[in-house]
């Protein structure tokens, strides 16, 4: 048996699996958020530790865990803390959601650029955990004095399980000191930080282990002592090999509250936009270029609240009954400040073609209609840098409706398969430790083996109505004066 890890932002999940990829059980764990003034979100890692503890203790309460070979893990991105020499925490973990940073990242974007940042670290600007150290420095320079080390959540419990802190470089990309040309720490960017590489932590292919497990650990936890741990690799990247999306070509699509596209592509390329993250693949010889829309289930859930539905209303059904094209009604789903990628900054969400005969089930399916447009748009800029984008892999909760994967399929012309795994980013941890424990083992191959079955939605009788309303929506959309789009 195979475990792997899930440190996301509000849980901790652990999953048991067997080696043909089936999931024997989940257990989960939730973990705090503390907000600190208007922008600040920190997290306790002591929280995050005990959480893991009893995710793993969840599953030992009901299974016999002395067969598992191996540990995965898989973290979330980009949330950063500072230890001793010793590993030992001096304060909180600055969540990824922290936005304290912001004018740090917006001040060395101006100074030095969009072209410096997406020639060093696959990013046309800077953000996550840069502008974090920066602040760090002027506000609390003693948390960044040598020994001192800069850590983040995964390497952390990694040193935890195993005696050593190491992430792989998915984790180190979305923290935004990686250089995917180099594989290795930017050393331009560290210098202008005032860090050096020996102060991070150990940066290692993702199947590559970090250590075996601890005897004390294996103790509290009921695993075998000395199983080899994995080091900490991004969530998403996790989620990509849990659901099979391993070929130049794919693209993952998480439909959670924010849309995110991971798409895999053949060759180390510009960001698509500013905002992507160019990052190796855990697959050899792949690169992934990952994004958000940042609109997504957010929308749909906005508008079954002002729309005054109960919660667990049956949104498809009442999808269902209306026909393609929301009878002339169009949604634009940009409610999130900052507007779209491309688009004038602040561009606002619309609603149009509202008449008397319009009812809420029409306004969910034309806000459904609205983000598969925006979905549609963000692959173009996919395709149009050179990069095919040839099967949309669909995970998340509206992987599980059966109307909005085919309004996606008709609106993008693509077949998408939709996973029926929910926890994508444990099941690819556990993809992860399989692959350390077998010699030969190819992880691209482990993951198709492994990956949980799909339901495949291919474009149908509504697709080329669907085209005509895709047209419409690019052709109304604002175009920003030259040099000022926001990506």
């Amino acid at each position: 048996m195979l475990l792997g890890l899930d440190l996301g932002t509000t849980n901790v999940k652990a999953l048991l699996a067997g080696e043909d990829g089936s999931v024997v059980a989940v257990g989960s764990e939730p973990v705090g958020l503390e907000h600190v003034g208007a922008d600040g979100v920190e997290q306790d890692i002591e929280d995050i530790w005990r959480a893991t503890l009893a995710a793993i203790g969840r599953l030992a309460a009901g299974n016999d865990l002395s067969g598992v070979r191996a540990v995965g893990v898989s973290a979330q991105g980009g949330a950063m803390l500072f230890t001793d020499a010793e590993g030992r925490p001096l304060g909180p973990v600055i969540s990824w959601l922290d936005g304290r940073g912001k004018p740090w990242d917006e001040k060395l974007t101006a100074e030095l650029g969009g072209d410096w940042f997406a020639e060093r670290i696959g990013c046309g600007r800077s953000g996550i955990a840069v502008g974090q150290v920066l602040r760090i420095r002027d506000q609390h320079p003693e948390l960044l004095a040598a020994p001192n080390r800069v850590a983040h959540v995964g390497d952390t419990i990694v040193a935890r399980l195993s005696g050593r802190a190491a992430h792989d470089a998915t984790s180190l990309a979305l923290c935004m000191m990686y250089n995917p040309a180099l594989g290795a720490a930017d050393p331009d960017m560290l210098d202008r930080l005032g860090i050096t590489a020996d102060r991070l932590p150990g940066l290692l292919p993702a199947d590559s282990p970090a250590g075996g497990l601890l005897a004390d650990v294996a103790g509290r936890t009921s695993l075998p002592a000395g199983i080899p741990v994995s080091p900490a690799m991004h969530d998403q990247y996790a989620a990509a090999i849990g659901c099979g999306a391993v070929h130049a070509g794919d693209v993952m699509f998480g439909a959670g509250t924010a849309w995110v596209l991971l798409a895999v592509v053949g060759q180390l390329a510009r960001p698509v936009i500013d905002a992507a993250f160019v990052c190796t693949h855990p697959v050899a010889g792949l690169y992934g270029q990952m994004f958000s829309l940042t609109n997504g289930g957010s929308s749909l859930s906005w508008a079954a609240r002002t729309l005054g539905l109960a919660e667990g209303a049956d949104l498809d059904g009442m999808m269902q009954s209306v026909p393609p094209g929301s009878e002339g009604l169009r949604f634009r789903p940009l409610l999130v400040a900052g507007g779209g990628a491309g688009l004038p900054r602040g561009t606002p969400g619309r609603l149009d073609g509202l008449r008397l005969s319009h009812t809420p089930a029409h306004i969910l399916r034309a806000v459904v209609e609205g983000l598969a447009c925006e979905l549609s748009r963000y692959l173009g800029f996919v395709t149009g840098a050179g990069l095919p984008v040839e099967r949309l892999v669909m995970c998340g909760g509206a992987a599980a409706s059966k109307l909005t994967p085919q309004i996606i399929a008709d609106m993008t012309g693509l077949p998408i398969s939709c996973t029926t795994e929910a926890e994508t980013s444990a099941l690819g941890a556990a993809v992860v430790a399989r692959s350390m424990v077998e010699a030969d083992a190819n992880l691209a191959g482990l993951s198709e083996e492994m990956a949980p079955d799909v339901r495949v939605v291919t474009p149908g009788p509504a697709a080329a109505q669907y085209r005509r309303i895709l047209e419409q929506y690019l052709a109304e959309l604002p175009r920003p004066p030259a040099g000022r789009e926001s990506h």
